[in-house]
């Protein structure tokens, strides 16, 4: 009886969880070890106008490395709010030259579909450019 009980708890749970916020719910962005399989990623998003949500990108400052300006199709529809670095997680100091995150945090600002593409690279003159690369198309209801 117990265990009825619980899977319809589970169940209504699921229903109530798919049906509520925004359906951005996977976490946004790409690992170290994703770029290092593909040096392009694709994500798309629906979220809920209005809404913030964020995008964690790896990064590694300490390799000379860098994301570029984040460049979005329609600023109408979405916009950069803060930008910062995260430092990597170390059980009491971070790792030195150990890769971190980039965190974009974008406001999801009328209804309409845009992109939002930003290149990992070298930023002096000579240096390599998109190394990496990372494109969201976000559709914001």
């Amino acid at each position: 009886m117990a265990i009825r009980w619980f899977l319809a708890l589970l169940m209504c749970g699921s229903i109530l969880a798919a049906c509520s916020g925004s359906r951005a719910a996977e976490p946004l962005g790409a690992t170290c070890d994703q770029f290092q399989t593909t040096p392009t990623v694709d994500q798309s998003a629906v979220v809920k106008a209005g809404s913030d949500f964020k995008v964690v990108l790896c990064s590694n400052p300490s390799t000379g490395y860098a994301w570029g300006e984040p460049q979005i199709g329609d600023t109408t529809v979405l916009e950069l709010v803060d930008r910062a670095y995260a430092a990597p997680d170390g059980a009491s100091l971070p790792v030195v030259g150990a890769a971190g995150g980039e965190v974009l945090t974008l406001r999801a600002v009328a209804a309409g579909t845009t992109t939002l593409l930003i290149e990992y690279g070298q930023p002096w003159e000579g240096g390599t450019k998109g190394t990496w690369t990372y494109q969201l198309s976000v559709t914001v209801e």
